[in-house]
């Protein structure tokens, strides 16, 4: 009788993870959605399938910045995202990419293999694949191409694609999944980081993952991770949340943070 109760277990499980990935609205129609102020200039928002958080910044003074997360020591060492929250300037946290996994062994260093860029130190070269984030000293983003990575002169984390650009969606490959990504309106002055929950082709293309950026207030975007390494977690009410919610923070390399004075 106990296998029987396991393997029906283990089905209402897998049924009910199903059930909660969202599908992109044919209509453009996100549905209602929950949406709480978690701080000063700090929004959570939270849709079917899918959570952001949404940062009003500011270049200079009080307020909430974007960051490229700083290395651990030395090297560049595996991160779980929990970790930034000893430092109590940091509010919300995003899964950067990309990245080399050890299988089996998330909490071990793993290598960057995108364009990784912090205080002045390149710790790891641009590729000729995959686009990055540039964030300049006056808190601006913007997407660094392949060919605009070797001559950029602020802080970088690599992503996969850009999604968003000039609010035109972009990469309408058809493959979908689990998507971290970044969006930023024009001036910067708002930042939204994004989780879209997936597996086994559900969840958002990068396509849809741009027209979500857009319908949150950004204008350019760019995907930053995939499957089970993309998360967001944020701080609220003295705690750490995240979404997917689960106590295991898969081990990254990289984040985008906000920093909040």
């Amino acid at each position: 009788m106990k296998p029987f109760i396991l393997s029906a277990a283990w089905f209402f499980i897998i049924l009910s993870g199903c059930a909660s990935l969202p599908e992109f609205p044919s209509d453009g129609d996100f549905g209602e959605l929950e949406i709480r102020e978690i701080g000063p200039g700090l929004e959570l928002i939270v849709g079917r399938g899918w959570t952001a958080v949404r940062a009003e910044t500011t270049a200079v003074g009080d307020g909430n910045r974007l960051s490229v997360s700083p290395p651990s020591g030395d090297t560049i060492h595996s991160r779980h995202a929990g970790e930034y929250f000893a430092d109590s300037a940091v509010s919300a946290v995003l899964t950067g990419s990309p990245h080399h996994p050890i299988r089996f062994r998330s909490g071990l260093p793993q290598s960057v293999s995108g364009y990784y860029r912090f205080g002045g130190i390149t710790l790891s070269e641009p590729d000729d694949r995959h686009d990055a984030v540039g964030v300049n000293d006056n808190n601006i983003a913007e997407i660094l191409s392949c060919r605009d990575q070797g001559d950029w002169e602020g802080d970088a984390i690599g992503g996969f694609f850009a999604v968003l650009s000039d609010g035109i969606p972009l990469n309408p490959v058809p493959v979908r999944d689990a998507v971290s990504a970044a969006g930023w309106s024009d001036d910067s002055s708002t930042v939204i980081l994004l989780v879209i929950r997936g597996r086994d082709d559900k969840g958002f293309s990068y396509e849809q993952a741009g027209l979500l950026l857009r319908f949150l207030g950004a204008q350019d975007g760019i995907a930053m991770d995939g499957g089970g390494s993309a998360r967001l977690v944020w701080r609220e009410d003295g705690g750490m949340f995240s979404f997917p919610a689960g106590h295991f923070y898969r081990a990254v390399p990289n984040h985008l943070i906000i920093l909040s004075d």
